[in-house]
């Protein structure tokens, strides 16, 4: 299912915006997900794995991946950043930074992503920041990756 990847991303970054908004447990905010995307007629069970591990790898590592945002953006405080465009990073940091995914992979669907729920400056804000974790890191952006 050629699909699953870009909803499992699609679905972690809301379940991400509702524990950074309303300050839910992960636990508790997949449990909400799954049962709102089960009701709307969504079976979740194709890509279910791939939200839970990035929404708890995003969790488990949030301090961590906080740290990388503020490194790599120090004059814009991660609480005035934008509730989505932090989340984006926080979910595509942990995607390259814990090779979930291939990095090319991980930056275009971040952008995508920006582009569907983000303000017009978010992709080029979130591509910019992928790209010098990349660079920062050594770690390689390559085209090959693209067809993994």
């Amino acid at each position: 299912m050629a699909d699953s990847p870009l909803k499992a991303r699609r679905a972690a970054l809301r379940i991400l915006y509702s524990v950074d908004l309303a300050d839910l447990s992960a636990d508790q905010a997949l449990e909400n997900a799954r049962q709102t995307l089960a009701d709307a007629g969504d079976d979740p069970g194709p890509y279910w794995d791939g939200v839970v591990q990035r929404v708890r790898g995003v969790t488990g590592k949030k301090a961590e991946i906080d740290a990388e945002i503020e490194r790599l953006n120090p004059s814009w405080r991660l609480d005035r950043m934008a509730c989505v465009d932090r989340n984006l990073l926080r979910l595509g940091i942990f995607e390259i930074l814990d090779e979930i995914t291939p990095p090319l992979i991980a930056i275009n669907a971040c952008v995508e992503l920006a582009k569907e729920f983000g303000t017009a400056s978010t992709p080029g804000f979130i591509n910019g920041l992928l790209d010098q974790l990349c660079q920062d890191h050594d770690i390689q952006i390559s085209a090959e990756d693209a067809s993994a």
